[in-house]
């Protein structure tokens, strides 16, 4: 019913970043639906006041003419290890509700948190998350993530973050890494690059 989402962080009852989830909606909706967006992805928005404190992750699903708005309290799962796996497939250029795929590649963790995607010989994204690398001095991502998160674009364009390509052979050249999305900024411990598993 609602093929497409977009999950947003509301901080204290503020929304966070509007403006970079309305740019991922549009480009979605174009792509999927052959023309712009007949709704504003936030139109009518209210928070409800049981989730007007703390960390709270707000999903909006949407298909061409509707919308549906879930709120939920939100606890950050703390990851501390992580598994490279690897894919020829998968394609999620879009916020798909369909995870499936996605799902397949994280039941192969093994006894890590999450895992690391290789697709075609290159570092992609966690499985809910893209990924920045360390490298002594500066902060380094993919320059071909499965998705294109709000979090990741924001980082590029403030110059806190640069793209680059990034192969598996590559990952020896860094201290640590941190994973990224609406819900995980920055002000995170690094995970040390020992803790990738091959």
């Amino acid at each position: 019913m609602y093929p497409l989402f977009e999950s947003l962080c509301v901080q204290n009852g503020h929304l966070l970043h509007a403006q970079w989830h309305r740019l991922r909606f549009e480009k979605a909706y174009r792509h999927c639906y052959g023309h712009s967006n007949p709704f504003d992805l936030l139109q009518g928005l209210s928070i409800p006041a049981e989730f007007a404190q703390g960390k709270v992750k707000l999903r909006i699903r949407y298909n061409h003419q509707d919308r549906n708005f879930h709120f939920e309290h939100c606890q950050i799962q703390k990851i501390q290890s992580l598994r490279l796996v690897y894919t020829e497939e998968i394609d999620y250029s879009y916020k798909y509700s369909e995870r499936e795929k996605l799902e397949e590649l994280f039941a192969q963790r093994g006894n890590c948190d999450d895992v690391l995607i290789i697709k075609k010989g290159k570092i992609t994204d966690s499985s809910y998350a893209n990924v920045v690398f360390f490298d002594g001095k500066d902060w380094l991502t993919p320059d071909l993530p499965l998705l294109e998160g709000t979090c990741r674009m924001r980082l590029l364009a403030q110059g806190v973050i640069r793209e680059t390509a990034v192969g598996v052979e590559d990952l020896k050249k860094f201290q640590g890494l941190k994973l990224i999305n609406a819900l995980r900024d920055m002000n995170q411990p690094m995970i040390p690059i020992h803790r990738l598993e091959y």
